[in-house]
């Protein structure tokens, strides 16, 4: 179906793509495909995308794929009935290798475990925030060798999601014996805790590591999920074009080796495309090229009936600031406004760099504000309510009516932070920004009961051993 004939956001923006226009990133995206190929580093994941109808070239380990291969491929996939989609918006504090921007100090500071528990602790109690995780070993001063451990024991231990970083093929059985360690400490299953991913070496190469991760924990049952992220100038061509067309195809055989591999059945398409900074050489995130290059996307992925999410919520920002804020909504609400996933990095500044509690406090108010766009309004004769508007008649007053109180709570969302009064009562009350409250609201959360530990001090101890032992024999 061509996106330009139904009614979602995007037939209206400036980036609205004809269908003859989608028909030639899909012509050239078959072009890439079968002419340039990827290259795959692992001569048993060649072997199966050979089995499973790749052409292989041993000599340059590359596969390619027929345009009627990909059209058939394509044909055979669960479609996405797009008319039915809803968008939506996630929230997560993420914790990473960078610097923390402590409330207390104003100063930007290497992560510490207090600093780990204070942010879990924050997000634990922002009611749009949908908790932490943790992606990379926050705490620079942990053994290398053995940070996507250290980063499962901290994020378990207080209570955050454990992302998927593996880095070293000798960590893989310890990894494996933790999920052991958490599985038995519940009665769940290994799998029920494993996250593991690798990306691309983009354009177009999955190197022999990443592949021989995706191998190990494969033929464990686990699945390893494959992502990728493209510069347009960088390791995509400047064009957005190009650059979207390129990022489809790598999509492509990203979605033939999780069909090879796992039987995935519906193509997912989606968008992690920005510019690099050709003055600086910085990948940004909080450019309008992005946000042009999620709603392209959007329009492919309806195109081909395909699952779709873009990357957005996201600001280059340093600190908490206008910058900030206007970079996350740019990004998101387009996404959401063409009916994809989306989320907000709450917390998160200078691209992946800097952890604020303030700013994840300010993105708290943020995410609040935009569900209550995306969850738009009923249209019934109820709220309608013509019967109330003859009632009140012309030159009446709505506020003291039943119909209002009854209504308001829901249809009216009440802001925490921005502000609700004009400016003599705003300079005769607290005179306070946003961001002022948002250093209110966190002392005031710092000093609520801590969250409960998801964990056994058995647990955190197993856990931790096996912990130190890997960084000890692999150091």
């Amino acid at each position: 179906m061509c996106p330009s004939s139904g009614s979602d956001f995007a037939r209206y923006m400036i980036c609205r793509l004809r269908c003859e226009q989608i028909e030639t990133i899909h012509r050239n995206m078959l072009r890439i495909v079968s002419e340039v190929g990827m290259k795959i580093e692992s001569d048993p994941m060649l072997e199966k995308l050979a089995e499973f109808g790749g052409a292989v070239d041993r000599a340059e380990s590359i596969v390619r794929f027929s345009p009627e291969f990909v059209e058939a491929f394509i044909a055979d996939s669960t479609r996405v009935d797009w008319d039915a989609i809803e968008p939506h918006l996630n929230a997560s504090g993420g914790m990473y290798v960078g610097r923390y921007l402590d409330p207390e100090t104003d100063r930007f500071e290497h992560w510490t475990e207090e600093r780990i528990a204070k942010y879990v602790k924050l997000a634990h109690y922002l009611p749009e925030i949908d908790g932490a995780h943790m992606l990379g070993c926050p705490i620079q001063e942990l053994p290398a060798v053995a940070h996507p451990l250290w980063q499962r024991y901290l994020a378990w231990k207080y209570g955050a999601r454990s992302g998927g970083s593996i880095w070293d093929i000798r960590l893989c059985p310890y990894i494996e014996e933790m999920c052991s360690v958490m599985a038995e400490a519940t009665g769940k299953k290994p799998v029920d805790y494993f996250a593991g991913s690798v990306y691309l070496n983009s354009p177009l190469r999955l190197a022999a590591s990443e592949a021989e991760h995706f191998l190990y924990f494969g033929d464990r049952g686990m699945s390893v999920g494959i992502g990728h992220m493209m510069s347009a100038g960088g390791s995509a061509p400047t064009t957005l074009a190009g650059a979207i067309t390129l990022f489809l195809a790598e999509s492509m055989f990203i979605n033939i080796i999780r069909r090879a591999y796992g039987g995935a059945k519906t193509l997912a398409t989606p968008c992690t495309i920005s510019v690099l900074d050709m003055k600086s050489l910085m990948y940004p995130y909080g450019r309008p090229e992005r946000v042009i290059a999620n709603v392209m996307m959007a329009q492919v992925a309806r195109w081909y009936g395909a699952s779709y999410s873009g990357h957005c919520g996201h600001s280059d920002a340093k600190r908490p600031s206008c910058e900030a804020g206007a970079q996350k909504v740019m990004t998101a609400l387009p996404v959401l406004m063409v009916g994809g996933r989306a989320s907000i990095a709450s917390g998160l500044l200078s691209v992946d760099e800097v952890f604020s509690p303030i700013q994840m406090i300010l993105d708290n108010e943020i995410v609040a504000a935009l569900r209550r766009i995306i969850r738009g309004c009923k249209i019934t004769d109820e709220t309608i309510a013509v019967d109330l508007i003859k009632g009140v008649g012309p030159g009446g007053f709505f506020t003291d009516t039943d119909h209002t109180a009854r209504t308001f709570r829901t249809e009216q969302w009440q802001p925490t932070l921005w502000a609700q009064e004009m400016y003599d009562a705003w300079a005769n009350g607290e005179a306070k920004a946003d961001a002022e409250r948002a250093v209110d609201l966190y002392y005031d959360i710092m000093s609520r009961p801590d969250p409960p530990r998801p964990i056994s001090d058995e647990t955190e101890q197993a856990l931790r051993g096996i912990v130190e032992d890997a960084a000890r024999k692999l150091s």
